[in-house]
């Protein structure tokens, strides 16, 4: 609480999530409010800053870094609020129902996508893996204990656990909500050579903090 970080220009390219807590966020010229649900994308080299305006609460965030590939990533900051975005996907998978937050049209690699995902009670995504050089990282968001096929592994999954699905091609993977009640949200990154289901570009590392 009453905590600030400094006005940084980074050379890496970030996404932020917002949990939970209050507070802004600015560019030095421009400011947002922030609170949960609120989607971040800052370019490279794009000043920003940010301020827990609370006096009691913890601003809390999921963090992504990545260099950029992209020739001209953009020159600002992006903000989004979930809760206003329409659903861009239905039952793939089965049954995972998403919404699209930043895609090539922000200014990501071609096939880069950041989307959040909804797995509603006593259901599962189709257990499935994706072409070579298609790298995913899953974060549980909500509250509650989910259940992850990963390989030939089933791994509990709490709420701000995540798990990364690999290049390589062959890792079969699926979560499942065995919740009576409980809506399951999950965020999506990922970057996929050929586009469909993950984020392109390659080799590059994905990094995601909490």
């Amino acid at each position: 609480p009453r905590n600030r970080t400094p006005l940084s220009t980074l050379p890496e390219e970030y996404f932020f999530y917002v949990k939970g807590g209050q507070g802004s966020l600015d560019d030095g010229k421009m400011f947002w409010d922030l609170h949960e649900g609120l989607a971040i994308l800052a370019p490279p080299n794009v000043p920003h800053r940010f301020v827990n305006t609370s006096s009691d609460k913890t601003l809390t965030m999921i963090m992504v870094k990545w260099t950029s590939q992209v020739a001209s990533p953009g020159s600002a900051l992006v903000v989004r609020d979930v809760a206003l975005l329409p659903y861009c996907e239905e039952n793939v998978h089965w049954n995972n129902t998403s919404k699209c937050i930043f895609s090539t049209a922000d200014g990501l690699f071609q096939g880069e996508r950041m989307f959040l995902v909804m797995l509603q009670p006593r259901a599962m995504s189709a257990p499935h893996m994706h072409g070579e050089g298609t790298e995913e990282i899953w974060t549980k968001l909500t509250p509650g204990t989910a259940v992850t096929l990963l390989g030939s592994e089933i791994r509990d999954m709490p709420e701000n656990s995540a798990y990364l699905v690999p290049p390589t091609g062959f890792t079969q993977h699926g979560n499942l909500n065995l919740s009576q009640d409980r809506v399951d949200w999950w965020l999506y990154v990922a970057r996929g050579a050929g586009g469909g289901g993950g984020r392109g570009g390659g080799t590059t590392t994905l990094y995601t903090g909490a």
